[in-house]
């Protein structure tokens, strides 16, 4: 394999984990800057590496045109134990923190969560989710974008009536850090740029 294909199946990996859902080859293409043929061939190489790999909890699994990155079936029973233990106990500091960012700028998407605080937010929303503390929208018909929201349950165990309740909502709702993360306006420094 040449060092330009390794470095793209890499980057490949990278793009599934970040997703942490299904994503088309086409929008592999469009990321990655090749073909949808070329897409293709860098997830079943990836596909390949993972099965070499004896001890790899991983799988890439590809059904009609998308591919998810999911976690290998001998490890089933202790994931659904770990998701038991995290639903079923408090939530977590990072399930905490991912609630906050969704209620201090609801209706806020997966993506704009993940850029604010940097890393992969699946497991995290699913647990929101799943307790019923947040639920998804759809605010933009035309872009097909799911959004988070808070829910009236989580309003009910906060003992509020609405999010503006919540200590200094109106300013971290409209932080102007927070915007330049979501809209690209921080400088190479990163602090805010005002233009």
């Amino acid at each position: 394999m040449k060092k330009e294909e390794i470095n793209i199946v890499a980057v490949l990996e990278s793009v599934l984990f970040m997703y942490g859902r299904e994503i088309s080859f086409t929008r592999i293409g469009e990321l990655l800057d090749v073909s949808e043929e070329g897409a293709v061939q860098t997830v079943k190489a990836l596909q390949g590496e993972y099965k070499k790999r004896e001890n790899c909890g991983l799988r890439i699994i590809v059904k009609d045109d998308v591919v998810q990155m999911v976690t290998h079936s001998n490890s089933a029973k202790v994931i659904e134990q770990i998701t038991k233990k995290e639903l079923d106990g408090p939530l977590t500091p990072v399930a905490m923190e991912v609630l906050s960012i969704i209620v201090y700028r609801e209706p806020i998407s997966k993506i704009d969560i993940e850029a604010i605080r940097g890393v992969n937010c699946s497991f995290s929303i699913r647990n929101l989710l799943r307790r019923g503390l947040i639920e998804r929208v759809h605010t933009d018909k035309t872009r097909r974008v799911q959004q988070y929201q808070t829910t009236i349950d989580l309003l009910r165990l906060l003992g509020i009536e609405s999010v503006e309740e919540l200590p200094e909502f109106d300013e971290l709702s409209t932080d102007k850090r927070i915007d330049a993360i979501l809209y690209n306006e921080l400088d190479n420094q990163g602090t805010v740029n005002n233009g």
